[in-house]
């Protein structure tokens, strides 16, 4: 199921092609914040995301990498 999950977190966060807030995904998704988070580390230790922490707000962005990344 935990597959599952990191493939759709994954397919919505490349297709937006720019970072999101992890409150707005959250919402996008109907899923808890804490829920999301833990599934986005993952996703940060496979190596297909990026976390960004704010520095004045209290925000965490989210990006996916994709191919363009690497090119």
């Amino acid at each position: 199921m935990l597959g599952r999950k990191k493939d759709v977190v994954y397919k919505t966060l490349a297709t937006k092609k720019k970072a999101t807030s992890l409150q707005k995904l959250s919402s996008e998704l109907e899923t808890p914040m804490p829920t999301l988070l833990k599934t986005i580390k993952k996703l940060e230790s496979d190596g297909l995301v990026e976390i960004y922490y704010g520095q004045k707000k209290a925000s965490i962005m989210i990006k996916a990498k994709t191919l363009e990344d690497y090119m």
